[in-house]
């Protein structure tokens, strides 16, 4: 008889991560510009090294049309390296911020919240998902550099550092919360309201006036305080059954 195979045990479910997406296009936009940026001149400027060496040894070289060509590849170089430089700048940003909402929502696990990062939807992600005892939150997170009072302005919109925010962090917000109001219904038959967040990441402060909005903005050191003040809403098996249907979303 032949010994018996073991079962192999099967693969750890492997989550995405905080940040995820802003490292993969920070990846893609790195890795598929900066070569051409940094090789094309280098290339050309050796080039136009051998046909000066070629003119100076009297042989039959073209130094002032490799040099002039060489002379462009480097301005164009020059500028695709300054339009790179604020993408890949502001999507480490963003990572970092990402990361650091995610580091206090992480601790929402002890008051039996479930977290996840990173839910990839059609052209789009959602930063952040939470679901526990008081709801379901879709939370978008912002990096912005500088300081100041951050406050929502009825009828105007919402305003940073007294400065009109132009990427409607609120808009987004609530759109992602529809999304994932839809999914939930779409797949495991929850009618419910998801909560629209926004989080700041920076030295920032809120401004307590947010009586006429159904989204919040928060730092990442109020995140803790405003789930301790709300009432709970679902049972521990509601819980379980929107948890296992994010599951999949949060999966790479």
């Amino acid at each position: 008889m032949f010994p018996k195979r073991k079962k192999k045990a099967p693969l750890p479910v492997v989550r995405r991560t905080a940040g995820q997406s802003l490292r993969e296009e920070w990846d893609r936009q790195v890795n598929d510009n900066l070569p051409f940026i940094v090789f094309s001149p280098l290339i050309l400027w050796a080039v136009c090294i051998v046909q000066w060496l070629e003119e100076w040894n009297r042989t039959a070289p073209m130094p002032r049309f490799w040099t002039g060509v060489a002379v462009v590849a480097t301005g164009m170089a020059v500028i695709a390296f300054l339009r790179l430089m604020p993408k890949a700048r502001n999507l480490v940003r963003g990572e970092k911020g990402e990361v650091k909402v995610a580091e206090a929502l992480e601790e929402l696990r002890a008051a039996g919240y479930r977290v996840f990062h990173d839910l990839r939807r059609d052209g789009y992600n959602i930063d952040h998902v939470v679901v526990g005892p008081a709801g379901v939150f879709a939370i978008e997170t912002k990096f912005r550099s500088g300081y100041g009072e951050i406050e929502f302005r009825n009828g105007e919109g919402l305003f940073v550092g007294g400065r009109k925010e132009e990427s409607d962090s609120l808009l987004q917000a609530r759109r992602n919360a529809r999304d994932v109001g839809s999914m939930l219904k779409d797949d495991c038959k929850v009618d419910r309201w998801v909560k629209p967040l926004v989080v700041f990441v920076g030295d920032w402060r809120i401004k307590n006036s947010w009586q006429q909005t159904d989204a919040r903005v928060l730092t990442p050191e109020q995140v803790g305080r405003y789930f301790e003040q709300l009432q709970p809403e679902l049972t521990r098996n509601e819980i379980k059954l929107i948890a296992s249907h994010l599951e999949r979303s949060a999966k790479c």
